[in-house]
C-alpha cells in the first residue's frame, strides 16, 4: 500500500512538470553524456589511486544526470500528455523507446564492434585482465591500452551515434517502408568508420 500511496503521488509529480523535464533532457542527456565520454576511465583508476578528483567528479555527476534524466523522460514519454510528431520521435530516441529493430541492431554493433575490434588486435589486455584480474589497473601499460579503447569508443560514438539518430527519424518519416532502416545499415557502419578516420585526422593537424 505505501508503495503504491508514493506512486500515485509521484504520477501528478511527473504529470506537471513534463515540458520542463523533456526539455532537461533533449539538452542534458547529449550533453552529460559527452562530459561521461571525455572523461571516462577515472572510476576504474580508482582501484589504484591514479584518478585526478575533478574528472572523476565530472565522470560520476554526468553518469547520474544521464541516468536521472533518462528515467524521468522515460516517465514524461509513458503519460497521455507526453508530446507527440517530431519531437516525440527526438525524445523516443534519447529514451531509447520504440527503436526499430533495424536501429536497436545498429547500436549494438556500435556497443560491441569497436571493442571487438580494439581488443583482437590488443589481446593482451584481455590476458592481463585474467591473470591479475583489477590488480592489471596498477600497470601503465594496461592503464594505456584502455585509453586507447577509450578513445576508440569516444570516436565511434560520436560518429555513429548522428547517423544513428539520423536512421531513427527516418523510421519516423517513412514507417511504412520495414527494409529502408535495415538498407541504411552500410551507411551508417560505413559513414561511422569515416568519421573516426576524420576525428583522428583532424586531432592530428
Amino acid at each position: 500500500m505505501a508503495t503504491m500511496t508514493t506512486q500515485h503521488a509521484e504520477r501528478p509529480i511527473v504529470g506537471r512538470y513534463w515540458p520542463l523535464l523533456t526539455l532537461m533532457a533533449l539538452v542534458g542527456i547529449p550533453a552529460a553524456g559527452s562530459v561521461a565520454l571525455v572523461f571516462s576511465l577515472q572510476i576504474l583508476r580508482l582501484v589504484d589511486g591514479a584518478y585526478q578528483l575533478l574528472p572523476l567528479a565530472a565522470e560520476v555527476g554526468s553518469l547520474l544526470t544521464v541516468a536521472i534524466l533518462f528515467f524521468a523522460l522515460r516517465a514524461c514519454l509513458a503519460l497521455p500528455s507526453a508530446p507527440r510528431g517530431v519531437y516525440r520521435a527526438v525524445l523516443d530516441f534519447l529514451a531509447m523507446a520504440r527503436w526499430h529493430p533495424a536501429v536497436k541492431v545498429a547500436f549494438a554493433a556500435l556497443v560491441v564492434a569497436p571493442g571487438a575490434w580494439y581488443l583482437h588486435g590488443s589481446h593482451w589486455l584481455v590476458i592481463t585482465f585474467r591473470m591479475l584480474g583489477w590488480r592489471a589497473l596498477r600497470s601503465g601499460d594496461v592503464r594505456d591500452g584502455l585509453d586507447g579503447l577509450t578513445a576508440i569508443y569516444q570516436l565511434s560514438l560520436t560518429g555513429g551515434v548522428p547517423l544513428l539518430f539520423g536512421v531513427h527519424m527516418m523510421t519516423r518519416w517513412k514507417p511504412k517502408n520495414p527494409f529502408l532502416p535495415w538498407l541504411l545499415m552500410p551507411v551508417v557502419f560505413v559513414g561511422t568508420a569515416v568519421g573516426v578516420v576524420l576525428l583522428v585526422f583532424l586531432a592530428h593537424h
